[in-house]
């Protein structure tokens, strides 16, 4: 067991404006909070990329979301209409009078504004000297060593720890829950593909990386020829399973298997989580998708290249969550959030079909 925190508070905001695996692995201080605080509000700043994970969450109050981007944009078209656009939405944060918020931003602005407006425990992370504004401040060169979601954590340890206040790493899920609505659309599309209650689904999710960037989202990727490849030796229906973005990687795929697979249709974020929750199984390349599925309770193999699967591999660690990855002695190679220039992939390359359908056999038996 590893001492918690109880924070004495009544009103709780926590600000992510990154994306879906890190909106997910925060659902566990979300969690945490929410039992330590049962009667507390609890507020969430996020993009809106990633509202609809945490609208639907049971232990937030309320989400506001903060599209930096659309700010920029009103402020260059106009900086009066701009500015009143801002400071209405700061205004609107500062009337719910928090007591305490959890800045998983790493920058320097979100504190800035949230003492500005008045929050006097302001915790987060000092990275490269951002937690000036910070009162409750942890040093910070990037997630390195353990699980996001443990990182998240520990911003509840100190000042104010209680003894009867305990959480067990590891022992918390991350949170995304669906909808009838959600289950409804997954269940038509199910319907108008043929499938039958005793079909056998396998997800395959060969997308995520987004992060990187147009230009180096491949790097996160196992590849079309291989998904490919591994799809026709499934002996199940399959499902290629797509986000924005990804539509073409599907077809792709689709249009060189000898078998006919499905392919989902556009799905928002909890959409995809029902079409995974329907699935024996789902293998996928590292990112978002990987972690809508784990917090479904699915079964999953996923292929980690550059990326460190200690960091943000599935979370918590499960039997039921298998992590392949190739003896590259280069790799993870992806830290402090820099991505080296590789000319190879070795580190995915390594990775054979066969050597992902050993596992699959595994979770079989």
């Amino acid at each position: 067991m590893v001492p918690g925190t109880k924070i004495m508070t009544k009103n709780i905001l926590i600000i992510n404006p990154f994306g879906i695996g890190d909106a997910l692995f925060s659902t566990v201080l979300v969690r945490e909070l929410r039992k330590a605080n049962p009667n507390s509000y609890i507020a969430y700043i996020c993009n809106l990329k990633v509202k609809d994970i945490l609208v639907t969450n049971p232990d937030i109050s309320e989400v506001f979301v903060f599209e930096r981007d659309e700010y920029r944009n009103e402020w260059k078209r106009s900086k009066i209409s701009g500015a009143k656009k801002f400071f209405a939405f700061w205004s609107q944060i500062r009337k719910r009078k928090f007591d305490t918020v959890f800045d998983l931003s790493l920058g320097k602005e979100y504190a800035f504004l949230c003492w500005w407006i008045g929050i006097k425990d302001r915790r987060g992370f000092n990275y490269k000297g951002r937690g000036r504004f910070l009162n409750h401040k942890i040093p910070f060169d990037g997630f390195n060593n353990k699980p996001v979601a443990e990182y998240y954590l520990d911003l509840l340890d100190k000042p104010r720890r209680l003894p009867e206040a305990t959480y067990e790493v590891g022992a918390v899920k991350t949170v995304l829950v669906t909808t009838s609505e959600d289950k409804a659309y997954i269940d038509n599309f199910l319907r108008q593909s043929g499938v039958k209650d005793s079909d056998v689904l396998v997800g395959i999710a060969p997308g995520g990386g987004m992060s990187f960037g147009q230009k180096n989202q491949d790097r996160r990727r196992w590849g079309a020829k291989k998904f490919t490849e591994l799809a026709d030796k499934i002996n199940a229906k399959v499902v290629l399973i797509w986000g924005p973005g990804e539509e073409n990687l599907a077809r792709e795929i689709a249009s060189l298997m000898k078998k006919k697979p499905l392919t989902a249709p556009a799905t928002k974020i909890r959409e995809m989580a029902e079409l995974c929750k329907r699935c024996k199984l789902v293998i996928t390349s590292e990112g978002g998708p990987l972690h809508i599925a784990v917090s479904q309770g699915v079964n999953t193999i996923s292929i980690f290249g550059p990326v460190d699967e200690k960091v943000y591999g599935p979370y918590p660690k499960s039997e039921k969550n298998i992590v392949i990855t190739s003896d590259a002695e280069c790799r993870p190679c992806y830290r402090k959030f820099k991505l080296p220039e590789c000319a190879n992939k070795k580190c995915l390359e390594d990775i054979s079909v066969d050597k992902v359908l050993d596992s699959l056999r595994s979770l079989e038996h």
